[in-house]
């Protein structure tokens, strides 16, 4: 999960209020710069104000009951309206958590956006390429992001997101599989709520 830390620069800078962000790769650009003018002036600090922020902003960007449902994977046929509400809360609060508890590390970072962007399904949805680079890291060498979005009424949404060619959705559907063969729906609800707690008590 370590390369997907790095993916939570431009992960999160699509939360950024957009500009005339009216195509997916003026959406991941204009914001990537945004956000990285942001972690500058925050001078890199991790603080609660800074996660408020980063929260309050992110979620309308990304379809997280999308996201959650391609996690679960065949569970998620299975599962009540309630559960899929309840998975659906506790996950987008783990992502949230985890990757706003972690984007200030890249305040240095450098990212370069793809111009050609890959349609699929009739040019509703759109995978938009790019690479990051962390002078920081040991051999600096780029890191292959791609975002999945799709088009709404409300405009282009994320909702899924690669890291070297690995799909985070399908790197958590491994993981929520083991939890669903132990304890089914419930128990994946169970421990997508501890995680979240562990994750609320290393934050405060």
């Amino acid at each position: 999960m370590k390369k997907y830390l790095i993916a939570a620069l431009v992960f999160f800078g699509l939360c950024a209020p957009a500009l005339a962000s009216d195509t997916p790769q003026s959406l991941i650009q204009d914001t990537s710069v945004q956000v990285l003018d942001m972690l500058k002036k925050e001078d890199g600090k991790n603080t609660a104000k800074v996660r408020g922020q980063v929260e309050a902003l992110v979620i309308p960007k990304f379809d997280f009951t999308r996201m959650t449902a391609l996690a679960v994977g065949r569970g998620w046929r299975d599962a009540t309206p309630e559960q899929k509400q309840a998975l659906t809360r506790e996950f987008q609060t783990m992502l949230v958590r985890t990757y706003s508890g972690t984007m200030t590390r890249f305040k240095n970072a450098q990212i370069d956006v793809k111009p050609n962007v890959l349609l699929n399904n009739e040019g509703r949805e759109a995978t938009v390429r790019s690479e990051v680079v962390v002078p920081s890291s040991k051999d600096n060498k780029p890191v292959a992001i791609d975002y999945v979005l799709y088009k709404t009424a409300a405009g282009w949404k994320v909702f899924n997101v690669s890291v070297e060619g690995a799909s985070l959705v399908t790197v958590y559907r491994n993981q929520f599989g083991d939890e669903i063969r132990k304890g089914g729906i419930d128990g994946l609800i169970r421990a997508l709520q501890d995680k979240n707690a562990k994750l609320t008590r290393g934050a405060a």
